[in-house]
């Protein structure tokens, strides 16, 4: 969530967000990096289309590839299921158990810091900044319970209820992934002998709750609905299961034609591409489109990480250091976004020319990426660095 991972006891990930460690290169994902920075650079466009439209600016054509954002944080999701597995099939490996305690410390000085910044920062800007200057945002909800859920990592069910404003609900994405840590962990150990038969009752288990609420079977109000929707958890599942077959069964995964034969893997890679540049939005691509996009984001884990033959390369210097920055980038773009937008409303005369777009997206990114190295440096690191010296308590 470098562009290598590290998979040992001590590793920290969020949601494809590692810290990695001094190279073993028996333990090490290459490219990974590179994917995290893509999925969320899609989040961003997404949200700077969206905003532009919003606040009355000039937009980009509706081309699909600007809506893709929910599509980026559902590849999360299985590249979070993927690491978080290996990782436990790892320290299994090598300790003979789980340390429950210790894996959620690992989650708590990884994901926590930014999570809560965000929230407060949010809370800040949305209940007392857009008050004081009078813009037409109301948080007319009980600011009491919005506490509470955020607190609690419900962001997902606080975002679904209520309109809460672009900075806070990017947050639902990371309550999801803490609400399947709660119980991915626990049940991994328990089951460890038992872990496809695991893997495939919690994927089918939330396919069909996707399903059903697809069809609003259960009768749920929208925002009920919505927050059902947000309960990802078979992606993370076909994340565990690619995780589970490289680490068990490695030789026969790689050997099977999708990993070894060029002609399977350009088909692959050419799915995933015409999906994101040309599927539009519909009710029944959005029903049907889990499974076949769950097994081509793994497919595209596997390919770019551990395959020796695959045509994906993204093992490189810049988009390893935008991979390592990644969680940063997808937590702190929403207030990068409203200050680029401030500066062309008020410089309007800018969005007539040529290079209006140009020059809006680059301000974005090149804001965010310098707010997330600022933050990885000064603020995550530190926090990582003591939260290593504790959690060595209880590894």
């Amino acid at each position: 969530m470098e562009t290598t991972l590290h998979i040992t006891s001590n590793t920290m990930l969020q949601a494809g967000s590692p810290v990695a460690k001094p190279r073993s290169k028996a333990n090490w994902f290459p490219g990974l990096n590179g994917l995290r920075f893509l999925a969320a650079a899609l989040v961003v466009l997404m949200h700077i289309h969206n905003n532009m439209g919003l606040q009355g600016l000039p937009q980009l054509p509706a081309w699909p590839v600007l809506f893709k954002g929910l599509t980026a944080v559902s590849f999360f999701f299985v590249l979070s299921g993927f690491l978080i597995t290996y990782l436990l099939l790892q320290e299994q490996k090598n300790t003979q158990t789980i340390s429950i305690r210790a894996f959620y410390l690992r989650r708590v000085f990884r994901i926590w810091p930014l999570y809560f910044i965000v929230i407060v920062a949010g809370v800040f800007f949305y209940w007392k900044i857009v008050p004081a200057m009078h813009m037409s945002f109301e948080s007319d909800y009980p600011h009491g319970l919005a506490i509470a859920l955020y607190v609690f990592f419900l962001a997902n069910l606080m975002n679904s209820l209520y309109h809460v404003g672009g900075m806070l609900h990017i947050t639902w994405s990371i309550a999801v992934e803490e609400q399947f840590y709660l119980f991915w962990a626990p049940l991994s150990k328990k089951f460890q002998n038992k872990m496809p038969w695991l893997i495939t009752m919690v994927t089918l288990t939330s396919l069909t709750l996707h399903a059903l609420n697809t069809f609003n079977v259960f009768h749920c109000s929208k925002g009920m609905q919505a927050f059902i929707g947000t309960l990802q958890f078979h992606y993370m599942g076909f994340g565990a299961g690619f995780a589970w077959l490289l680490f068990n069964r490695k030789e026969w995964l790689l050997q099977l034609p999708i990993f070894s034969n060029k002609v399977l893997q350009f088909l692959c890679l050419g799915a995933l591409i015409a999906y994101f540049l040309f599927y539009m939005k519909s009710f029944v691509g959005d029903l049907l489109s889990p499974i076949p996009l769950a097994l081509l984001f793994g497919w595209l884990i596997i390919s770019v990480s551990s395959n020796p033959k695959s045509i994906v390369g993204l093992e490189n210097r810049p988009l390893n250091y935008l991979g390592k920055i990644s969680y940063g980038i997808y937590m702190y773009h929403m207030p990068m976004v409203y200050a680029t937008t401030f500066f062309f409303k008020k410089y309007f005369f800018l969005t007539k020319g040529p290079l209006y777009f140009p020059l809006f997206f680059l301000m974005v990114f090149l804001l965010v990426i310098v707010i997330a190295s600022f933050s990885y440096f000064y603020v995550e690191q530190p926090i990582l660095k003591r939260g290593n010296k504790l959690k060595k308590r209880y590894a």
